[in-house]
């Protein structure tokens, strides 16, 4: 089985020529033998002038055609004259063959083949009265004649009967087809050879970016993700090294956020793991006690660790589908102001307000929705603000509705977030603050696990910059996904 595709391609374009050559090649032999035969048959008729002539005149000499009737081989002898001076006329060189010897001699050769032909048609013919009744020659029965009038003053006084050939009666007419037939098939197969040259041509140039392709899919494959084609065509092959070279920069982004996720992952847990180590081993070694705000320390770096490894097993249940959500019809107004109230001395203690802003015209805001998960969303989105404003400062959680949204937003005073960072919030373990200074930062997992709440309830959350000064978070849930 043959595995090239270049082979193929080439292998197609040679039998779909050769075909088409071939068939063509049939068409015009066939073609041009048929009308040229026409053509050389009334040549032929041509000669029968004489013929014609001799009839009129004896007609005219006698008013009828009795000489031919009362005396059958005055028929024979005008018909045999005229085959004398056909013969005559052929011996003639023609000017379709060329002057060449070779050409002279090879008709004179072909001549004495198709004499008996040439009798044979002059045998044939015969002469029949205005209404087509035999007068002379011999008629054959299985024979399909054709008639040629013979007039004087617009009115036909007999016929002239033939048998139309079905060969080439003269050599000169056999020899020129077959000339252009045979140059007809030289210029074919100079085509074919052409053909042949312009077909590898073509197949290596669409085969080129296949095989750059397949060897650089063998080396994304074993994990080289800096393989580019970067080919300038704009056809559908230039199209597809595009998309791969797009797929290849792709892979390269997401190996280098893999390993950037593994380095961060590994840095949020090595700082609270560090904490409690150094924390035992200074208890092991008595120089801190197990006193109670010793073991609230090591409480709080336990309680981070689980943090981080909840909000991790909550986005890998995310990614794959199976986070769970038992919606029903929630009082969104409820939850938000209640979340909002549970929250306010807390921040209050730190020197921030928290407000709540409802400019609903409904009194009661309800949702499809998971009550459980939309709390998880607005705790997650409080805290944001309370970790990352200064005080004194002010938040504002504001609730809308109309006919076709529900939004919910969360607005925050100063420090605000540079243009680029605000592209990256929802990024996974990404943090503004470079330093990563845990006593403002989390894991930086929480707004990506609120983007995956937003989405599963058919939502969509953005962020830009506040009007207060800080970071506005908005979330547009659509009334068709409620």
């Amino acid at each position: 089985m043959i595995k090239s595709i270049r082979i193929k391609l080439w292998l197609t374009f040679f039998f779909a020529l050769i075909l088409g050559l071939g068939a063509l090649l049939i068409l015009t032999h066939l073609s041009v033998k048929k009308r040229f035969l026409d053509y050389a048959t009334d040549q032929i008729l041509e000669r029968l002038e004489p013929l014609e002539l001799a009839v009129r005149s004896a007609y005219l000499e006698s008013e009828s055609l009795s000489p031919f009737i009362e005396n059958p081989s005055h028929w024979a002898k005008l018909r045999d004259a005229t085959y004398r001076q056909y013969l005559q006329h052929q011996n003639r060189p023609s000017s379709l063959l060329g002057p060449k010897q070779q050409d002279w001699t090879e008709r004179q050769t072909l001549d004495k083949e198709l004499q008996t032909n040439q009798r044979a048609f002059f045998q044939h013919l015969i002469l029949t009265d205005e209404n087509k009744n035999l007068i002379a020659g011999r008629i054959d029965e299985d024979a399909n004649y054709i008639y040629r009038a013979i007039q004087t003053e617009d009115q036909v006084i007999a016929y002239i009967a033939y048998v139309k050939p079905k060969a080439f009666l003269r050599a000169v007419d056999r020899l020129f087809v077959d000339q252009q037939i045979r140059s007809f098939a030289i210029i074919c197969i100079v085509m074919i050879f052409t053909s042949l040259i312009i077909a590898l041509l073509v197949s290596r140039w669409i085969i080129t970016p296949l095989t750059l392709l397949s060897k650089n899919a063998k080396k994304l494959a074993e994990g080289d993700f800096s393989v580019r084609i970067e080919t300038k065509a704009n056809d559908e092959l230039g199209q597809l090294c595009n998309n791969f070279d797009e797929m290849a920069r792709t892979l390269e982004k997401n190996e280098q956020a893999r390993k950037c996720w593994v380095a961060d992952i590994s840095h949020e847990m090595r700082t609270p793991l560090a904490v409690l180590k150094a924390q035992l081993e200074a208890m092991e070694d008595g120089i801190r006690k197990p006193s109670i705000k010793n073991i609230n320390l090591l409480q709080k770096n336990v309680e981070g660790l689980n943090h981080i490894l909840n909000d991790l097993y909550e986005l890998s249940l995310a990614d794959l589908g199976a986070l769970t959500y038992r919606k029903e019809l929630c009082n969104i107004q409820e939850l938000v102001s209640d979340i909002v109230a549970s929250n306010s001395d807390r921040f209050r203690e730190k020197g921030l307000e928290l407000h709540f802003v409802c400019r609903s015209k409904e009194k009661d805001v309800f949702m499809m929705a998971d009550s459980t998960r939309i709390k998880q969303l607005m705790n997650n989105l409080i805290e944001n603000s309370y970790r990352y404003t200064d005080s004194p400062g002010q938040i504002e959680v504001h609730l809308d509705s109309n006919d076709s949204a529900l939004i919910i937003a969360v607005h925050d005073s100063a420090p605000g977030v540079s243009g680029e960072s605000i592209d990256k919030i929802f990024e996974r373990l990404y943090r503004v603050e470079s330093s990563r200074n845990r006593n403002t930062g989390g894991a930086g997992l929480g707004l990506s696990i609120c983007e995956k709440i937003v989405e599963s309830h058919q939502g969509e959350i953005t962020a830009k910059h506040a009007t207060l000064g800080g970071l506005a978070l908005t979330i547009e849930f659509k009334r068709r996904g409620l």
